[in-house]
């Protein structure tokens, strides 16, 4: 071609050196390795806001970075209900825990997370008192506020607050299903049923993918992990009757009711009533307990025959005793009725 003008010789690209690998290339299909065994539970109402819902927590290997899952009534035919993704704190008690009334200033509890390689954090005094480290506990949900590393993976966590939300407080053996969550966490699945799902069992299956999000498992080679439903995180009305014939003494109580479950009841007790055959000569208070502790009253004015409550929002689990005790004797006030109203 005119005007065309090529190089003499033979000519060759410059080599320029490049940096060494830190590794094997990475491979966006490796296996992700299997699921594993999930924790499924259902919350407290004071977790799902009065939903029928089950909690299921999900972790795996190195290569796991989540997982579909597929629910069905049958354990034929499944429907893909959601996905759980990589981040959970999974793992097992190594250590028996005693049970011990809240809060717990004696026991340690001892975990390793070697399943999901997962991390804890200590938090503050406050934290554990106002649950922010909620962690699930073979059944129990608690919350701590020192995790000490032992070994890798594994803690020692202390200043336990047992039996939040109502759950019921237990003995948990070395062993048992440990996991560290928050409601919000995308390790953690919710998933809402109707009610008229409760007492039927669920047939769970968990096809994991990679930290690529690929190399989907195949849902036919899975073995389904299964749980029956309960209905424990709904809202159900609780009533609590108060029946005292004669003049209330001044020391004894007009009630005194064990708990069988778990039973809130809110601030000023909202919904209760309460009223007396014979009015009051002057004003009378009696103090409402938990366990000995006094937290809210029941006041007769004078002339009155229906009671004002005031104070705080309380809750309470089975075992737990509640009582309703005059701090006087007054000489008309006589005949007390009435109830309780909370929620389980």
């Amino acid at each position: 071609m005119p005007g065309l003008i090529t190089p003499i010789g033979v000519g060759t690209a410059r080599v320029y050196p490049k940096q060494t690998t830190a590794g094997p290339p990475l491979d966006p299909l490796v296996d992700p390795g299997n699921t594993n065994a999930p924790i499924i539970f259902e919350p407290p109402p004071g977790l799902t806001g009065g939903a029928v819902e089950v909690w299921m927590i999900g972790t795996g290997g190195p290569d796991w970075g989540g997982a579909q899952v597929w629910v069905s009534s049958d354990g034929n035919s499944y429907a893909l209900a959601g996905t759980v993704y990589r981040g959970g704190r999974q793992g097992v008690l190594t250590a028996s825990l005693p049970s011990h009334a809240d809060p717990d200033t004696a026991d340690t509890l001892a975990v390793d997370l070697t399943q999901s390689q997962g991390q804890l954090f200590s938090g503050t005094t406050a934290d554990a008192d106002n649950y922010v480290t909620l962690c699930y506990c073979n059944g129990e949900l608690l919350s701590y506020e020192t995790a000490t590393l032992t070994a890798q993976y594994n803690y020692a966590l202390t200043y336990l607050r047992r039996g939040i939300y109502g759950a019921a407080i237990s003995a948990h053996a070395s062993g048992g299903n440990f996991a560290r969550f928050g409601p919000n966490d995308p390790s953690l699945f919710k998933y809402a049923y109707p009610a008229s799902f409760i007492g039927q069992t669920i047939h769970v299956k968990l096809p994991a993918f990679n930290i690529f999000g690929q190399a989907l498992q195949s849902l036919a080679g899975l073995t389904a992990d299964t749980y029956t439903l309960t209905g424990a995180g709904a809202i159900a009305p609780v009533t609590v009757p108060l029946q005292y014939l004669g003049t209330p003494q001044s020391g004894t109580p007009i009630l005194r009711y064990m708990f069988g479950e778990a039973a809130s009841f809110p601030a000023n007790f909202t919904g209760s009533v309460a009223t007396a055959g014979a009015a009051a000569t002057v004003t009378t208070i009696c103090d409402i307990a938990l366990n000995g502790t006094n937290f809210a009253t029941l006041t007769f004015a004078a002339a009155a025959t229906t009671a004002a409550f005031s104070g705080t929002a309380q809750n309470f689990i089975a075992g737990d005793v509640l009582t309703i005790v005059p701090q006087r004797t007054d000489a008309t006030l006589a005949d007390v009725s009435g109830v309780l109203s909370g929620t389980r």
